[in-house]
C-alpha cells in the first residue's frame, strides 16, 4: 500500500472551551484534539497523532495553543488552514500553519507557556464576558496580589496548587516542580483584573489554585505573607479554592532560549 511522504506541520489554534470536554482526546466525550486529530486526519487522507503544547481543561480556552503533527509533505497549508476552520468553525480555529524539522514538537520543544486569567471585579456581573471570566464582587487589592506573587518566582515545588495526579501501579511519580518566570496582576477597563502568568510547564490546574489563592488575598481573608507556607506545606488542604475554569486561557508559548528541567521529585 502506497504510503506518501510526511513532513511536520506547525499550527497556531484558538478555541472557545466551553463547547468541550477539554483538550486530551477521549473516546467518551467531545474533546479539542479529537476533533482536530479527525477534522485533520480527513483533510490529509491519513490518520494524524497530534502533540500539544498544553493539555488545558474543560472550559478551558485558547488563543496560542500550538500543536504538531505529521501531514503528507505535498499538502497546500493555506488549504490545510481553510479547511481545518471550515470544520471546526465557529469555536476552533486556526491562525497560523508552517512547516517544521521533523524533530520539533509542540510539548516537548516549549521553553516557556503563558496564561491569563480574567476576573470581572465589579458589583454587577457583564453578561458579555460571562464564559470568559470569573465574576468576584468584593473589592480586590491588586497591590496585596501582586506581593503575593513575589513567593512564586523562580523554581518550586507547587503541589499544593495542583491537582494531585493519579498514579497506576509501577508508574514513577511525577514532580510538581516548576520553573515560574514572571507573574503579574494588572486593572484594565471595565473593572477587569487580569492575572498574567509564565512558567517553563504547569501542573494539572496549578494556575486556577493560584488565582483561588491570590483572590482570597485579593478579598483580605489571607495575607500576602501566606504564599511561600502554602507552598512549603506540598498539601493542597493549605490552597485556596480553585478558580473557575471559564476565565482561564492559554495565551501563547515560545520556543526561544533553553528548556528548563524540573527536578526530580523528592
Amino acid at each position: 500500500m502506497y504510503e506518501p511522504a510526511l513532513r511536520r506541520v506547525r499550527l497556531r489554534v484558538g478555541y472557545h472551551g466551553a463547547a468541550y470536554s477539554g483538550f486530551q482526546i477521549n473516546a467518551a466525550y467531545v474533546t479539542i484534539e479529537g476533533v482536530l486529530t479527525e477534522a485533520i486526519s480527513t483533510i490529509v487522507r491519513h490518520p494524524v497523532h497530534l502533540s500539544t503544547a498544553g493539555r488545558t481543561d474543560a472550559g478551558v480556552h485558547a488563543i496560542g495553543q500550538v500543536i504538531t503533527c505529521d501531514i503528507p509533505e505535498a499538502m497546500n497549508l493555506h488549504r490545510l488552514m481553510r479547511s481545518v476552520n471550515g470544520l471546526c468553525a465557529p469555536h476552533i480555529a486556526v491562525s497560523d500553519a508552517q512547516w517544521v524539522d521533523n524533530d520539533f514538537d509542540a510539548r516537548y520543544s516549549a521553553t516557556w507557556r503563558q496564561y491569563k486569567y480574567t476576573v470581572v471585579n465589579t458589583w454587577e456581573p457583564q453578561p458579555m464576558l460571562v464564559d470568559r471570566s470569573w465574576h468576584v464582587r468584593e473589592p480586590l487589592s491588586i497591590p496585596l496580589m501582586n506581593l503575593a506573587c513575589d513567593a512564586l518566582y523562580g523554581e518550586q515545588d507547587f503541589a499544593a496548587f495542583c491537582r494531585k495526579p493519579l498514579e497506576g501501579e509501577g508508574e514513577p511519580v511525577r514532580t510538581s516542580h516548576r520553573y515560574l518566570f514572571s507573574a503579574k496582576w494588572t486593572v484594565e477597563d471595565g473593572g477587569l483584573a487580569v492575572f498574567d502568568i509564565r512558567a517553563n510547564a504547569f501542573c494539572h490546574q496549578m494556575v486556577r489554585g493560584i488565582v483561588g489563592f491570590l483572590v482570597d488575598v485579593g478579598r483580605g481573608r489571607r495575607p500576602p505573607s501566606d504564599t511561600r507556607a502554602v507552598l512549603l506545606a506540598r498539601d493542597r488542604a493549605h490552597g485556596s479554592a480553585v478558580a473557575p475554569a471559564q476565565g482561564l486561557t492559554f495565551w501563547d508559548v515560545g520556543y526561544d532560549g533553553v528548556r528548563v528541567h524540573p527536578r526530580p521529585h523528592s
